[in-house]
C-alpha cells in the first residue's frame, strides 16, 4: 500500500512540475516573441489601428508605449467603448471569463478555509496535492462539510446565472430598441420557413401582416447555383493563371535585357514570350479532367457560363417555384416585433421558425427551401451521426486518459514495466504533457466536422450554426474531456485492485476519483499559460505573413486579402472550448479544492489574452447579439449535474446517507431552478416588449416592468395580435404615419404612461406635459458612461451612479432587478448607437436570392511594362471582365497591388 500511495504520488508531483515548468517556458517564449515582434509588426500584432480597411468606428485606439501598458489602458476604457470595440459578441465572452473568474475567487475564499483543514487532518495516507483532497479524509461525518460547502458553491453558482440572464435579458431589449439597431435593416425583417404554398405570395402576406412594407420570396436557385460555384472556380483558375503568365513574360524581358539578348518581339504578344505547348492551362476536374488552354478554352468557357447565367437570372421570378420561406421587411422596429410575437399564435405558421436580426449575408441559402420533413430528418440524421461519433471518438481518449496514470497498469501489463525505470523528468512528460497535448489535437479536429452538419441538418443562419456548433462541441468536451478522461484516468489508476478484489470497486474509485483532478491542474497549466500567450504571440498569423504568405499568395487579390482581412472569432467554438473549464471547476471545487486557483488563473490569463485580440487583432464576426452568452449559462447547469451526482455518488460509497438524501434534494432543486429560467426567460430572449420600445423613445419610466421583464406583454401582444381589429396597420401609409417611417424616429401622440398592476398601460396623471427624451445626445451617453464603472466588466456590480459604496455594491449584486435594468442597460451602449442608420444603409438591402443578383466576377491582373494586360483586356472584351487598375507586375517580376481593388465594395458599418 505505502509503494503504490509512492509511486501515486511521485507520478502526480512529477507530472505537475514537469508540466508546469515545461508550460512556464513556452509562456516565457511566447511573451518574448509578442513582446519583440509587437514593436515592429504592426499588421500582425494590432491590425485593428493600423490596417485602413477597418473602419473609422471600429479602430482601436493607438496603444501607448511599453509591452504591457495596452493592459491598463484597455481595462480603464468605459464599458461603452468596450461594447463598440469589441462587439457585443466579444463584450459577453469576456463577461463569461470574468464573471467565473470572480466565482472562483469567491469560492476560494468561502471554501479553501473549511476543505483544506477538514481533508489535511483526514487521516489519510495520501501525499502531494492530495493531501487537501476529498479522498484524504477518512471520517465519515466530516463530509457534512464537503455538503454544506458544496450548496454554498452551487448556490453561488446558480444565484449569478439568475443574475446574468436578467442582464443579458435587459441588456438585449436596450441594444434592440437603441436608435442604430432598431432602424437597421436587420431589425426590420423577419424570416418564417416552412410556409404553407397559399401564403407564398405578397398578397396572402400583406393580408395577414398588413403593416408589412416589402416582401421578399426566396426561390429554387439550385442549378443557377451550381453554375455560379462552376464559373467561380474558373475565375480563381484564371486570375492564378494570368496573373503567373504576366509575371513569367516579365521575368523572361527582364533576363533578355539583363543578358543583352533581344526582347521578344512583338513585346505585346503573349506567344512571344512562350511556345503553345508552354501556355498556361487548367482542368475542368482534377487528375482525370480534360487539360484546356487557358488563353482560348479559359475565356470561351468563362462567356459560356456567363451567358447561361444571365439567361437564367432573367427567367426569374417568372419560371421559378417559390420556395417555402418569405422575408419581411417593415417600416419600423415596433411592427417588425409585433409580427414576431404574433407568429407562434397563427394557426397557417404552426410547423414554423422565424428569426430576426440576420444580414443576407448571414442566410445559408440551400436551406431556405428546406420543408419541415425533410429538415427534421437531417436534423435527427445530423444529431445520431454526432452522437454515434461521441461514442466511438471515446475509445482514443480514453487512451489518452490512462497515459496520465500510465504507471498503474505496469503491474498488470508486463511489457509496459520499463516505463517505472525512467527518470521522474520523463515520467512527467508522459504523464503530464504528453495526454493533455494528445487531448487538446483530438478534440481540434471536431469542430469544422459539427459545424458542417450543422449545415447539413437545416440551419438557416450562421448564428444558428454557430449555436449549434456550440451545444455539440460543447457536448464532446464534457464527454471525452471530462467523462471519458476522468474515468479512463481513474480507472487506470485501480484497475489492479479491482482485478483482485472486485468487491471494492466502489469504495476504491470513490478513492481514486479525486486524483484525477491531476491531469485537469496539467490541463489548467496548458490552457491557461501555453494557450493564452500563444494567442498573445500570434505565431500562426506571423508564419502566414512572413513565410507562408509569400509562397502562396502570388496574385494581387491575394496579397490583399492577406493583409486586408481579419481574422474573427468563432463564438460557438470559443465558448465551448472555456465551457469545459466551468464544468471542471464546478466538478473538483469540493472534491480537489486547489484546482479552483489553477482555473481562476487559466480565466485570467485567457482573458487577457482576449481583451487584447478582441481589441486590437480580431475582426467582428457574424452579429449574434451576444446570443451564444445565455445559451453558456444554461450549459453551466451541466456541469452542476456532473458535480451533485458526483458527490453523491461518493457520499454513498461512505455510506452517509443523510449526506446522498441532503445533496439528492439540492440536486432535485437545482434541476427545478434550470426549468424555471428556462420558462422565465427563453421567450424573451429574442423579443423586445412593446414596453420596452415605447421607453426607448420616450424615456417613459415604468412602461419596461423589470417584474417579468415584459414577458407578460409579449404574451399579450402574440395572442391579441390577429385578433384585435387594430392588429397592423392598413397599409403602410398608415404604418409610416402612426409609427414614421424607417429613418425617422418614432412618434408617439399619447402622454406618459406607465403600467397598472396587471401589466397594462394607463395614462400617468402626474406626468409631464412633454415626454422625457431618452439619452439620445452623445453628451448624455458619455455622462451616464462615466457614472457606469470602467472596465470590461465594470457593469458586473450594476448601475450604481456616483455610490459607489461597497455596501452599495453588495445591494446592487444582491437585487439584480433593481441594478441591472432596462435603464442602466441603455446608458452602457456606446454613443454612436444612439445615432438613427444612415439612410443608404438602411434602404439597400435585399433580401432577393443572391444568385439571382450575383454581378459578373471581375478578374484582376497586374499592369506589365509590355503592354501585355493591356492587349488581354482587349481580347478578352465580349467575354469577360478584366481589369488591371491597381496592380502591377514589379521590377523583380512579382504581382504587387498598388490600391483597392476593382471590384472593391467597402463594408456595411453599423
Amino acid at each position: 500500500m505505502a509503494s503504490s500511495s509512492s509511486q501515486q504520488t511521485g507520478s502526480s508531483v512529477s507530472a505537475f512540475v514537469t508540466t508546469l515548468i515545461f508550460n512556464l517556458i513556452v509562456f516565457a517564449i511566447f511573451i518574448i516573441v509578442f513582446i519583440l515582434a509587437k514593436r515592429k509588426y504592426d499588421r500582425v500584432y494590432q491590425p485593428r489601428a493600423t490596417v485602413d480597411s477597418v473602419p473609422e468606428p471600429l479602430r482601436a485606439e493607438p496603444q501607448p508605449k511599453g509591452a504591457f501598458s495596452w493592459l491598463p489602458f484597455i481595462l480603464k476604457q468605459p464599458t461603452p467603448y468596450t461594447i463598440e470595440k469589441v462587439g457585443v459578441d466579444g463584450f459577453f465572452f469576456l463577461r463569461y471569463l470574468q464573471i467565473f473568474m470572480i466565482i472562483g475567487c469567491l469560492s476560494g475564499l468561502i471554501l479553501w478555509p473549511v476543505l483544506f483543514a477538514i481533508n489535511a487532518t483526514g487521516g489519510g495516507s495520501s501525499n502531494g496535492f492530495n493531501v487537501i483532497s476529498y479522498s484524504h479524509n477518512t471520517y465519515k461525518w466530516r463530509v457534512f462539510a464537503d455538503l454544506f460547502c458544496s450548496w454554498i458553491f452551487f448556490g453561488l453558482v446558480l444565484f449569478v446565472i439568475y443574475r446574468e440572464m436578467i442582464f443579458y435579458t435587459s441588456f438585449r431589449h436596450a441594444l434592440q430598441t437603441s436608435p442604430m439597431y432598431s432602424s437597421l435593416p436587420y431589425s426590420r425583417t423577419l424570416l418564417i420557413d416552412n410556409v404553407p404554398k397559399e401564403l407564398l405570395n405578397e398578397a396572402s402576406v400583406k393580408k395577414l401582416f398588413p403593416a408589412v412594407s416589402k416582401v421578399f420570396i426566396p426561390q429554387d436557385t439550385k442549378k443557377l447555383s451550381k453554375l455560379i460555384k462552376k464559373r467561380t472556380k474558373l475565375v480563381g483558375k484564371m486570375e492564378g493563371g494570368l496573373n503567373g503568365m504576366l509575371c513569367k513574360a516579365v521575368k523572361i524581358r527582364n533576363k533578355a535585357v539583363k543578358k543583352g539578348q533581344e526582347v521578344p518581339s512583338p513585346a505585346d504578344d503573349v506567344n512571344a514570350y512562350f511556345k503553345e505547348s508552354k501556355l498556361p492551362t487548367y482542368k475542368d476536374r482534377p487528375i482525370i479532367g480534360k487539360k484546356k488552354y487557358l488563353l482560348t478554352d479559359g475565356f470561351d468557357e468563362m462567356a459560356e457560363y456567363s451567358k447561361k447565367i444571365t439567361d437564367m437570372q432573367s427567367e426569374y421570378p417568372e419560371k421559378h417555384e417559390n420556395q417555402g420561406s418569405i422575408f419581411l421587411q417593415f417600416a419600423n422596429h415596433l411592427e417588425l416585433q409585433r409580427a414576431y410575437q404574433a407568429v407562434p399564435y397563427c394557426k397557417e405558421l404552426k410547423m414554423s421558425r422565424r428569426f430576426t436580426g440576420i444580414a443576407p449575408e448571414d442566410v445559408i441559402w440551400e436551406n431556405v427551401g428546406t420543408k419541415f420533413a425533410v429538415r427534421s430528418s437531417k436534423k435527427a440524421g445530423s444529431a445520431a451521426l454526432l452522437t454515434a461519433t461521441i461514442i466511438f471518438w471515446a475509445i482514443p481518449v480514453a487512451v489518452v486518459g490512462c497515459i496520465s496514470n500510465i504507471n498503474y497498469l505496469t503491474s498488470k501489463v508486463h511489457f509496459l514495466s520499463f516505463i517505472n525505470n525512467m527518470p521522474s523528468v520523463i515520467m512527467g512528460i508522459i504523464t503530464g504533457i504528453l495526454p493533455t497535448v494528445l487531448l487538446a489535437l483530438l478534440m481540434s479536429l471536431l469542430p469544422p466536422f459539427i459545424r458542417k452538419l450543422g449545415k447539413v441538418s437545416g440551419a438557416l443562419t450562421v448564428q444558428q450554426v454557430e449555436r449549434w456548433t456550440q451545444q455539440w462541441y460543447f457536448a464532446f468536451q464534457v464527454v471525452q474531456v471530462f467523462l471519458v478522461t476522468t474515468l479512463a484516468s481513474s480507472a487506470a489508476s485501480v484497475v489492479t485492485k479491482i482485478v483482485d478484489d472486485p468487491s471494492q470497486a466502489m469504495s476504491l474509485l470513490s478513492q481514486y476519483l479525486p486524483p484525477a483532478a491531476n491531469f485537469y491542474i496539467c490541463y489548467m497549466l496548458l490552457k491557461g499559460l501555453s494557450v493564452s500567450s500563444g494567442a498573445l504571440a500570434q505565431i500562426v498569423p506571423l508564419a502566414l505573413s512572413f513565410v507562408l504568405g509569400p509562397l502562396l499568395d502570388k496574385t494581387p487579390r491575394k496579397k490583399w486579402n492577406r493583409y486586408n482581412t481579419l481574422g474573427s472569432p468563432a463564438w460557438g467554438t470559443t465558448y465551448a472550448d472555456y465551457g469545459l473549464f466551468t464544468v471542471i471547476l464546478l466538478c473538483y471545487g469540493v472534491i480537489q479544492p486547489i484546482i479552483i486557483a489553477f482555473t481562476v488563473v487559466a480565466y485570467a490569463l485567457i482573458y487577457i489574452a482576449y481583451v487584447y485580440n478582441l481589441t486590437y487583432v480580431n475582426d467582428h464576426s457574424y452579429d449574434a447579439r451576444g446570443r451564444n452568452y445565455p445559451l453558456a449559462l444554461f450549459e453551466v447547469f451541466v456541469g452542476l449535474y456532473l458535480a451533485e451526482i458526483c458527490l453523491i455518488g461518493l457520499f454513498v460509497t461512505i455510506k452517509n446517507w443523510a449526506c446522498v438524501v441532503l445533496e439528492a434534494v439540492f440536486l432535485g432543486f437545482s434541476i427545478f431552478f434550470h426549468l424555471y429560467l428556462r420558462w422565465r426567460f427563453e421567450d424573451i430572449l429574442e423579443t423586445v416588449p412593446m414596453g420596452a420600445i415605447r421607453e426607448a423613445d420616450m424615456g417613459q419610466i415604468g412602461a419596461y416592468p423589470m417584474k417579468d421583464q415584459g414577458r407578460a406583454q409579449i404574451k399579450e401582444e402574440g395572442e391579441n395580435f390577429f385578433v384585435n381589429s387594430g392588429a397592423g396597420s392598413s397599409s403602410d401609409e398608415a404604418a409610416e404615419a402612426k409609427y414614421g417611417d424607417e429613418n425617422s424616429s418614432y412618434t408617439y401622440k399619447n402622454s406618459p404612461q406607465i403600467l397598472d398592476d396587471k401589466g397594462n398601460f394607463e395614462r400617468n396623471p402626474a406626468g409631464p406635459e412633454n415626454p422625457m427624451e431618452g439619452p439620445s445626445s452623445t453628451k448624455d451617453v458619455e455622462k451616464m458612461a462615466i457614472n457606469a464603472a470602467p472596465g470590461v466588466g465594470a457593469d458586473v456590480g450594476g448601475y450604481t451612479g456616483s455610490d459607489s459604496s461597497i455596501s452599495q455594491k453588495i445591494k446592487n449584486f444582491l437585487h439584480p432587478r433593481s441594478s441591472l435594468t432596462f435603464q442602466y442597460a441603455r446608458s452602457i451602449l456606446p454613443a454612436r448607437w444612439y445615432e438613427r442608420c444612415p439612410k443608404e444603409l438602411a434602404s439597400n438591402v435585399d433580401y432577393g436570392n443572391p444568385e439571382v443578383v450575383e454581378e459578373e466576377p471581375l478578374i484582376w491582373i497586374p499592369r506589365d511594362p509590355m503592354g501585355l494586360s493591356t492587349h488581354l483586356i482587349e481580347k478578352a472584351e465580349g467575354k469577360m471582365i478584366l481589369s488591371n487598375e491597381n496592380a502591377v507586375v514589379s521590377e523583380k517580376a512579382k504581382a504587387e497591388y498598388t490600391g483597392l481593388p476593382p471590384d472593391y465594395k467597402p463594408a456595411l458599418v453599423y
